[in-house]
């Protein structure tokens, strides 16, 4: 996202807030969306991808749902491919764009993998994955033979609520207590940027963009710039930016959607 872009989408934002359209009639517990401005919305086992280039209120396209491995825990989707994460059961299944399984699932328990909470596609060959009881990132194939592991040797223990990657050179865990942490492509610790408080963050080219006090900040982490506040919903839960367009999911399950 260049500097340009940016601009444009905080005055979108700025003068848009009143005039955002709620998408969808039924209320979702999650999303996340692909850089095709495709949605994917999960509740319980259920994973839903929508359109959103034919109609303003979304299409579906397809839907997943294997109540067999438990809840989703969280979806990761870069349009070739979607990665479907079950913490509980220890279950990894790849998707294809019309959200059927690439092969078997994945079974972390197999793979000596036991205490996984965060998981991630990196790239399009690769997983990410981040063990709290450890305090272990690893990157594996998508066999989830591993490829390498870092322990994050920090001075306190971090326990993030978010793993993302930007296509295969850049990891990203984030913790509400202590901010962001970034990795390089081989996995190795790079630099933290220690803002308290995020509450969802979304990490996009050089820019991570994230919710803090129902508010939206871009930081580049690169130039090291943040911008100013930007406020948005006061019961904003979740965030995500595709093609210059702003999804926000409410605390009630409701998203909105503010065109750039």
């Amino acid at each position: 996202m260049n500097k340009c872009v940016v601009i444009t989408l905080l005055i979108a934002i700025s003068i848009g807030l009143g005039q955002a359209q709620s998408l969808f009639d039924a209320t979702h517990d999650h999303f996340t969306t692909d850089i095709q401005n495709n949605i994917y919305t999960w509740s319980g086992s259920s994973l839903t991808k929508y359109s959103t280039q034919n109609t303003p209120a979304g299409e579906v396209l397809w839907v997943f749902d294997k109540p067999v491995y438990g809840n989703i825990s969280s979806v990761d989707a870069n349009v070739i491919k979607t990665l479907v994460f079950y913490q509980e059961s220890g279950k990894i299944v790849l998707l294809d764009n019309t959200l059927s399984p690439i092969g078997n699932e994945l079974d972390l328990f197999e793979h000596d993998l036991n205490s996984i909470t965060l998981a991630a596609l990196f790239g399009n060959n690769r997983i990410v994955l981040f063990d709290e009881t450890n305090q272990d990132l690893y990157i594996t194939d998508l066999n989830l033979n591993v490829v390498s592991k870092t322990h994050c040797a920090f001075p306190e223990e971090i326990a993030p609520f978010s793993l993302q990657s930007e296509s295969d050179h850049c990891i990203m865990l984030v913790d509400s207590l202590k901010g962001a942490f970034f990795f390089d492509r081989f996995g190795t610790f790079d630099k933290s940027f220690p803002i308290p408080g995020i509450t969802d963050a979304q990490l996009h080219g050089e820019n991570l963009i994230y919710l803090k006090d129902n508010s939206i900040y871009f930081y580049n982490r690169k130039k090291l710039e943040q911008s100013p506040a930007h406020p948005t919903f006061t019961n904003s839960k979740e965030i995500r930016i595709a093609r210059g367009d702003l999804y926000i999911l409410d605390q009630d399950g409701v998203m909105h959607h503010i065109q750039e």
